[in-house]
């Protein structure tokens, strides 16, 4: 007991390191506290992010720095109004007519399961099969009826969209045109010895930019390539199942899992057992390798490297904190602890180090 309050009172004698754990609980702690209000700034900080990038590279070329941000932030906006006319009605068009076909792809399972059974009697316990058949026709009747039920609840939300609609724009354009004097105002705030903090944020600050930027242009990249390709190859919900190949990115190895399922199954609802239904599931496989091995590798170079385990956890542990926001930021906030545990660890090695010499 003894040792570990030692240990304890010299961890504590370190200033900057103790500054920089209470920095980490207070940042949680508001986001715990406050997510739903800092919501509509959070969604314009990872716009910023993606934009930054464009900003920096139009400064580079001298452009200067206010028509920059106009120039980029209204080209973003142009784009994502051309999305809105676009592809959302098609998006809600194929949504619609999946949940209207429901009955018809539960028939087509009852079909299936019953062609089994009449194959392989043997295998299959009749009473299982039917029990079976029940519960996934309930099952799937009831994600249908959800599916319908959150478009027509979300209506009154169109009000909220409206908002986040002029606020997150203004949002990203301040963010990109003062990030310079926010910063500036920021570190007012900061003691004086902050050393171990502005190194945090500076690792921190290039990792969640490289991986935020990364995630965009993937999920570009993918999503639009799995629907071009379900698209040549006649599939009735191409932009479907594109949009969640393209949303799949941002969650890493479960995404990828989980939107299997509905490619095989929508695959095989259309096409039946066939070639072209082995050709759809093929077609993902070798576009999620693409994206695995070539992708990934040149898009996040910068990213720091966390294990598959440790990725998993984080998404689990921050979904369930935050939900689907948590699930979206839970890399970034992985990347600050791994950050703020490689500190410590340097700073545990060396306690003899006064914590002034920093400074």
């Amino acid at each position: 007991m003894q040792q570990f309050l030692a240990w304890l009172q010299s961890r504590l004698a370190d200033t900057q390191l103790v500054m920089l754990l209470v920095s980490l609980l207070v940042i949680f702690g508001l986001l715990m506290v406050f997510a739903d209000i800092l919501a509509p700034l959070l969604v314009a900080l990872a716009f910023a992010y993606v934009l930054d990038g464009v900003v920096s590279l139009l400064v580079r070329l001298r452009m200067p720095l206010l028509p920059a941000v106009l120039l980029v932030c209204s080209g973003a906006m142009l784009m994502a109004l051309f999305a809105l006319l676009t592809v959302l009605p098609l998006l809600s068009d194929q949504v619609g007519r999946l949940i209207s076909q429901v009955p018809e792809y539960v028939q087509s399972l009852r079909d299936l399961l019953h062609t089994f059974q009449e194959h392989y009697a043997s295998w299959l316990n009749p009473n299982y099969v039917q029990q079976m058949l029940g519960s996934m026709a309930v099952k799937i009747q009831e994600w249908g009826g959800a599916l319908l039920k959150f478009s027509l609840s979300s209506i009154p939300g169109l009000i909220a969209l409206m908002v986040y609609a002029v606020l997150v724009p203004v949002l990203v354009f301040f963010l990109l045109k003062d990030k310079q004097k926010i910063l500036a105002w920021s570190m007012q705030f900061l003691p004086h010895e902050h050393v171990l903090l502005r190194r945090v944020w500076n690792e921190v600050d290039v990792q969640i930019g490289n991986y935020i930027r990364g995630r965009f242009w993937e999920s570009l990249v993918i999503g639009g390539s799995m629907g071009l390709v379900f698209w040549l190859m006649g599939h009735e919900y191409a932009l479907l199942l594109g949009t969640l190949t393209g949303i799949s990115v941002w969650i890493p190895f479960i995404g990828a899992a989980v939107v299997t399922v509905p490619v095989v199954l929508l695959s095989f609802f259309q096409w039946g057992w066939s070639d072209m239904t082995a050709y759809s599931i093929l077609a993902y496989a070798i576009i999620q390798a693409i994206d695995a091995n070539v992708l990934i590798p040149w898009l996040f170079s910068e990213m720091v490297n966390l294990h598959p385990i440790a990725i998993i956890v984080a998404v689990l542990v921050f979904g369930s904190l935050w939900g689907v926001v948590g699930v979206f930021i839970a890399i970034p906030m992985a990347a600050l602890i791994h950050s703020v545990l490689v500190i410590i660890r340097e700073r545990s090695k060396q306690p003899e180090m006064p914590a002034a010499a920093d400074g």
